[in-house]
């Protein structure tokens, strides 16, 4: 099973968002030629510490914003339908998702 980092970021005002990815990722550069994309998905980003999936989906559901990173949460993530598979972006080979709350 895929272990999995979280970090919970909160500005100034209190908004927050989850940072999330699959552990085996972090230190390492995305790259996407084709698009001039290049990403280090960074431990001080996405953290070091590791989460259940369950208490992902928690923090997630909770926060209502996440910036998730790894084709392993991303799959997870639309496994439990927190993640639409429309919305997800492949950077390189690497899967990613953003989740965003809407007030109105």
């Amino acid at each position: 099973m895929p272990k999995f980092v979280m970090k919970i970021h909160e500005d100034h005002f209190g908004n927050k968002v989850v940072a999330a990815s699959d552990s085996d990722i972090i230190g390492k550069d995305i790259t996407d030629s084709d698009r001039g994309i290049e990403i280090r998905v960074s431990k001080d980003f996405y953290g070091e510490t590791e989460f259940e999936l369950g208490d992902i989906i928690k923090y997630i559901l909770e926060v209502g914003n996440a910036n998730v990173m790894g084709t392993g949460i991303v799959d997870a993530l639309i496994e439990e339908n927190v993640v639409d598979p429309v919305h997800v972006v492949m950077i390189g080979d690497v899967k990613h998702a953003q989740i965003y709350r809407i007030y109105s």
